[in-house]
């Protein structure tokens, strides 16, 4: 069956460790573009991260961010579907993270976070979504509505054992890493399979005309719905596991070799 749809993680899938789309990688998506491929990026990241790297490789595809909480025309700046946090639900996270003393980040729109607490790893999500981090001394004056996200940043053992926590804390939630330091939080009905299917709905693509390629346990549900599901070689055993076959590292344009073993 032809595909018509690729989904693409950013962080660990799309870009190298450096934050650079290679060329390889650039020529396989103008490839797919070409082609009549409809191609979309799907990541944890705000809004204007998606956003710069969809208008910079020209893809013709919806911006997916937050895990799938939100999608977005990256041509108008539409936001097309959103699902969000119960407002009720996220404050009590906010008790825990203040009764364990974690820094948590929330996402009340897509262009900005707010956190009571920053640490390193507030720096490095403001870093690699190019934001500012917005500092308040009460954090539940922000929630005045329902968040998009919410996001544990900590040492990588602190969130493996936060995902262990939370795998089973509300059936209304989920969390996943999306990096070893982030644990992000986000309605049931907001994962990257979830806006997969939005997508594939609204542009009258069918399951097996999908492709998803990712990394990370965050991209696990997406590389399950979709048609042919692609881990990154860098990935751990556990994505691979839920992938149909297995492309090279984002260090070697597996994204790429991808879209060529798919493709072409």
């Amino acid at each position: 069956m032809r595909i018509k749809l690729i989904a693409i993680d950013i962080d660990g899938t799309l870009i190298t460790p450096d934050k650079i789309v290679t060329p390889y990688v650039r020529e396989a998506l103008r490839y797919a573009e070409d082609r009549g491929i409809m191609v979309s990026l799907v990541t944890g990241r705000l809004y204007p991260t998606c956003r710069k790297y969809s208008l910079e490789l020209s893809l013709s595809g919806p911006c997916v961010i937050y895990q799938g909480a939100m999608i977005i025309d990256p041509k108008t700046d539409k936001v097309l579907y959103e699902v969000r946090i119960p407002r009720d639900k996220a404050l009590k996270i906010v008790k825990i993270a203040r009764e364990k003393n974690l820094s948590l980040n929330v996402y009340m729109d897509q262009f900005t976070f707010y956190t009571e607490r920053p640490n390193q790893y507030s720096i490095l999500d403001a870093q690699l979504n190019e934001v500012d981090i917005q500092i308040v001394k009460d954090i539940e004056k922000i929630i005045e509505y329902d968040p998009l996200k919410l996001m544990f940043v900590d040492e990588p053992g602190v969130i493996s054992r936060l995902e262990e926590n939370f795998s089973s804390y509300d059936g209304d939630l989920v969390a996943f890493t999306s990096l070893p330091q982030f644990l992000e939080i986000v309605n049931r009905s907001a994962t990257k399979a979830d806006a997969l299917k939005w997508i594939a709905n609204r542009f009258n693509i069918k399951r097996e005309e999908v492709v998803a390629i990712g990394d990370s346990h965050n991209d696990i549900p997406m590389l399950e719905w979709a048609g042919i599901g692609v881990a990154m070689g860098n990935a751990d055993d556990k994505v691979k596991g839920a992938a149909d076959f297995i492309t090279l590292s984002n260090r070697e344009d597996g994204v790429a070799h991808a879209i060529e073993k798919l493709i072409k």
